[in-house]
């Protein structure tokens, strides 16, 4: 899954819903590559999604090299939560 732009309040919602579409119970990875801001919303989100994979016994994994996205998931926790990759290719 990729997610361009910003990933905030407005947006949040269509990832949730998105990723629910998809279901937990297999292999996931978000793409933030083209992703250039990460709100509070989009954290929930994430850490949702991560807890929703672990429960249906699938996984997640998110891609991003952007050093102040890979920050803004390192002090939220949820680059502990979940595999966080430089590259696509790294993450498949």
């Amino acid at each position: 899954m990729h997610v361009e732009g910003e990933l905030d309040m407005a947006t949040a919602p269509r990832l949730e819903e998105a990723l629910a579409d998809e279901g937990f119970d297999q292999r996931l990875v978000i793409d933030l590559s083209r992703c250039t801001f990460l709100d509070s919303s989009a954290v929930r989100v994430l850490v949702a999604s991560a807890r929703d994979a672990e429960a249906a016994t699938g996984s997640l994994s998110l891609v991003t090299p952007d050093p102040g996205l890979l920050r803004i998931l390192q002090i939220s926790g949820v680059a502990t939560m979940l595999p966080v990759h430089a590259t696509l290719e790294e993450a498949l």
